[in-house]
């Protein structure tokens, strides 16, 4: 699940990229319109539920964390590639992603 997340954040530095974290890119590409602020806010609260103090990406640091089974982690791994894959889209139709050609 931490992978998972942490490739969204990828995505969303490079489209953003004076920010480091994936909440600050977020705000930066709502500010500019490229994604809505609803959606800003809902993908915060899906990297909240992974990122808090006893979340599921601290589940193997905290002895009393989260149990993460494997339908948590199918659902992260799909919200995270459709987020991942609706930011490359969003990216390439404003013109912050430049994408490469091998030829």
């Amino acid at each position: 699940m931490r992978e998972s997340i942490h490739a969204v954040e990828s995505v969303a530095v490079q489209l953003a990229p004076s920010k480091d974290t994936l909440g600050d890119a977020l705000a930066v590409l709502s500010a500019q319109q490229h994604i809505h602020g609803g959606l800003k806010k809902a993908f915060g609260a899906l990297y909240g539920y992974t990122s808090d103090e006893e979340g599921v990406r601290h589940a193997l640091v905290f002895q009393d964390g989260p149990a993460v089974d494997e339908s948590d982690a199918l659902f992260m791994l799909g919200a995270c590639a459709s987020f991942v894959s609706y930011l490359v889209a969003k990216g390439r139709a404003g013109g912050l992603m430049v994408t490469g050609t091998d030829g």
